[in-house]
């Protein structure tokens, strides 16, 4: 896997600087977003990854409910603590508005649906990893993780499976209490657990599979693997402002991954536009 740690997109579309993610957000006004034809995302080729580190302060939640879909506000609706709800909504934005950038639709025009990829151990559970249902669009894998202030948002071409991951640092924790990591001291250890969940959400399987976490290689990757299954998986860093760690994880072993800060001018302001089924 071979990551691209800066920008790929001009600056027209990339011109903002990295922000800082407060670790507690406070509920900043809306942006007033326009109209903007979507924007020319970058072209995601076979065997390539792109992952967006978004700071969901900086995503416009005016009219959030014209765009996610019912079962989105109804979670939403569920979360009882403010400032997660806040969290929810903007990271499912964010979600929508790359989506809809890579397929050329709306923002509340994908609808989602669960893969279980062992249905032979499960049955029909309704869980899994997130696709998209078929629609007038190509196939991509997706994945969204968020934590704090900050999210991760990962998009690749089908069947090439991606899952990430973020957490916000915490001031001390014990991580020889946690298995799948073990002894380790505490920002080490939220790497490997970034790494672990990252692998759980690529396969389907959250943490019902254990996961093991190599060192990290010459190449700079860690390799991962599930627990009865014989295939690897390969993990490498996202980096995320401080405070924060993250990372992607995919099958693909020459995957070539690439990092975009959100927001960009034009992605930021499609999430105003809303098109109805």
């Amino acid at each position: 896997m071979r990551t691209l740690l800066s920008s790929a997109l001009p600056s027209s579309v990339s011109g903002y600087p990295t922000p800082s993610y407060p670790p507690h957000p406070s509920y900043p006004p809306d942006p007033s977003p326009v109209p903007f034809p979507f924007p020319g995302v970058p072209a995601l080729g076979s065997g390539e990854i792109h992952v967006w580190s978004v700071p969901l302060d900086r995503v416009p939640a005016g009219g959030a409910d014209a765009v996610l879909d019912p079962g989105e506000r109804a979670r939403a609706a569920r979360i009882r603590h403010p400032v997660a709800q806040w969290r929810y909504r903007r990271a499912h934005l964010a979600l929508r508005t790359v989506l809809g950038g890579y397929l050329g639709v709306a923002p509340g025009l994908p609808r989602f649906t669960r893969r279980c990829p062992e249905p032979e151990v499960c049955g029909d559970c309704g869980r899994g990893r997130p696709v998209l249902v078929e629609g007038p669009w190509p196939d991509l894998g997706f994945s969204l993780s968020h934590s704090g202030a900050a999210a991760l948002v990962g998009v690749a071409e089908e069947p090439g499976a991606v899952g990430v991951d973020v957490e916000r640092l915490r001031a001390s924790f014990d991580w020889s209490r946690v298995p799948a990591v073990g002894e380790q001291d505490r920002i080490t250890g939220f790497r490997t657990w970034t790494a672990v969940e990252a692998v759980g959400k690529a396969a389907g399987t959250g943490l019902r599979t254990p996961v093991s976490i190599d060192a990290r290689g010459p190449d700079g990757l860690r390799r991962a693997h599930r627990s009865g299954d014989s295939s690897d998986w390969y993990v490498h860093d996202v980096d995320c402002p401080d405070g924060y760690v993250g990372c992607v994880a995919t099958a693909i072993p020459e995957a070539v991954v690439s990092v975009f800060s959100w927001p960009s001018y034009t992605l930021s302001q499609n999430v105003g536009r809303v098109e109805s089924c």
